[in-house]
Order: C-alpha cells, then sequence, then structure tokens
C-alpha cells in the first residue's frame, strides 16, 4: 500500500492523475489537505481510500482523447456530498452513494464540500465481464440505486475492507465477482448470487453475521436463500476448513461473550444465551465451553 498526501490542489492533481486518470483539480479551502491510501491487487484492480477537504476534479474532453485505459471507477462514498456529471447527466452524491463512471468519457466530480471520504475501486471494465449493454446502463444511470442492491453493494465493500495483502490473487478475482453481482442486483435478476466460492463464501458469511442472533437459522434455509444446493454451500467453506455451521456458532459464542463481558448487561446467562442465537441453556453451556475452556458463569464472573 502507498500513502500519499497534498496540501494543495496542485498537488493533489499530480498524485489523482498519477494514479488514476489525468484530472483537473481546483480547491476550496483555504487549509487544503487530502490523503490517500492506494492499493494495487493486481494489474487491472486498485483500492483507493480517499480523504479530501472540497474540490472539483474534471476530467476534460482533452484529457479522455488521451487517456489509454478503459477502465470504471466504483466509488463508495463514506462522508461525501455533491455530485458526478458524465455525458450529460448528473448524480447526487451523499454518504452511502455508490457511483460508477467510465474513465474514457469526461467527467465531472463536485466534492466541493469539506470533510470528502469515499473508497473507489478501478477495475478494468473487460474484467468485471458484465454484458456490455448492461454495464453501459449502469454506467449512464451513474448512481447504482437503492433497494435491491443494498446486500450486495455492503458484500462487495465489506470484503474490499477485508483485503490483506497475502490474499491479493483470490482477493481481485472475489472482488470483479461481487462488483459483478452488486450491478447484476440493480437490475433485480433474483439474488445475483456470486460465482466464486470466495464470493459465495462471503456473502453467505456476511448473512450469517446479520442473523446469528436468530435460533431458527439453518444451513438448508441459508442454501436456498443464496440459490444453491447444502453442498455447494458447503464446498464454498471447506476452501478455508470450516463448514457455514461451525461458522454461525463461532459468530454466536463471540456474541454472548461480548455480553457476558460487558459490565452494563444485566440479563441472565440463560437471556444472553438466547439473544445469541442459541435455542437452549444446555445447547449454549456445552458450546460455550467447548469454544472458550470455561463455562459462561465461570467467563463472566473472570470479569
Amino acid at each position: 500500500m502507498e500513502v500519499l498526501e497534498a496540501e494543495s490542489a496542485d498537488d493533489w492533481e499530480s498524485v489523482v492523475s498519477g494514479f488514476f486518470v489525468p484530472l483537473q483539480c481546483a480547491g476550496f479551502e483555504d487549509t487544503f489537505r487530502a490523503r490517500m491510501e492506494h492499493t494495487v491487487v493486481d494489474d487491472r484492480f486498485s483500492v483507493s481510500r480517499v480523504t479530501e477537504c472540497g474540490l472539483i476534479a474534471e476530467h476534460t474532453g482533452r484529457l479522455a482523447r488521451r487517456a489509454e485505459t478503459d477502465d470504471v471507477h466504483i466509488s463508495l462514498q463514506l462522508s461525501s456530498r455533491g455530485s458526478v456529471s458524465q455525458d450529460g447527466r448528473s448524480a447526487a452524491i451523499v454518504p452511502g452513494s455508490v457511483i460508477l463512471y467510465a474513465t474514457n468519457r469526461p467527467y465531472r466530480l463536485d466534492y466541493s464540500w469539506p470533510d470528502q471520504r469515499h473508497l473507489i475501486l478501478q477495475m478494468s471494465r473487460t474484467s468485471l465481464d458484465v454484458p456490455a449493454r448492461m454495464l453501459e446502463t449502469t454506467l449512464a444511470r451513474l448512481a447504482v440505486p437503492h433497494g435491491r442492491r443494498a446486500v450486495a453493494v455492503h458484500n462487495l465493500f465489506s470484503y474490499v475492507e477485508s483485503i490483506v495483502p497475502d490474499s491479493r490473487a483470490d482477493a481481485a478475482h472475489v472482488t470483479r465477482d461481487l462488483a459483478r453481482t452488486m450491478i447484476r442486483a440493480s437490475f433485480g435478476e433474483g439474488a445475483a448470487v456470486p460465482r466464486t466460492s470466495g464470493g459465495l463464501r462471503h456473502a453467505v458469511q456476511e448473512h450469517l453475521r446479520a442473523n446469528a442472533h436468530d435460533p431458527g437459522l439453518d444451513m438448508d434455509q441459508v442454501a436456498r436463500r443464496h440459490l444453491v444446493s447444502r453442498r455447494r454451500l458447503y464446498q464454498a467453506f471447506e476452501q478455508v476448513g470450516q463448514s457455514p455451521a461451525s461458522f454461525l456458532r463461532q459468530q454466536r459464542l463471540q456474541a454472548a461473550a461480548r455480553m457476558l463481558r460487558d459490565p452494563v448487561e444485566r440479563r441472565t446467562i440463560e437471556q444472553i444465551g438466547y439473544a445469541s442465537g442459541f435455542d437452549d441453556a444446555t445447547t449454549f453451556t456445552r458450546a460455550f465451553r467447548r469454544g472458550y475452556g470455561v463455562t459462561p458463569r465461570e467467563w463472566r464472573a473472570d470479569c
């Protein structure tokens, strides 16, 4: 990962032009500051976490004609406000927005509000393997619509946040899969299930984390939700030496351990077991002892 900082819009223009495409930048803050944490995952995919304090960046027609790239930017707005414009269309930017735009055509980013923070994925258009018409329609929208895409967006960006250097080869493959899934989900294509084992595993893990408190959650239900067979579900987890059921149990135990350690938590041990997703106190105690080597009561007493 490279970390780059700038204290003027001119310096920032040089930074972003070197890592993205040539841009013209104008700053609006007297004390301009900008920072980028940039990671090249492979030759067709990079991730950048960007912080800026008020500017407008423009990829002009002249600059676009000189560009030798088919890259697409997928940008998650963390605290940003403003707008993006391309091909005569504009979309408002608010925290949580997901913006897609092409880098081989002119565009304008109005980030003139202070405290702009966004996560930018730069991907080769061809590497996304999305039907050309679908991708062009997505780019024409600029902003990924809300609704069905929410889970797919969460899965993509939560995975990107988890990327570590020693998993880069697989990370690029899985990230493209999750980006493709997000685009398809924005068109309402069923559940738009990831194709790769890594993508499916991450989607399921996020679902299990969010629903671990539900004692009725079972693997047949999880498989149906993700439109795969139970066998395919377990195969996706075999690659990391785990099963989806053991991952779910781990999430429940971690939730229980946190509650038992919480000094302001007043619920009984049995109530904490239910709140963590266990359907009876005996199962909870047995699983907790197996996972932590002590009973829930001993764990709480040791706080």
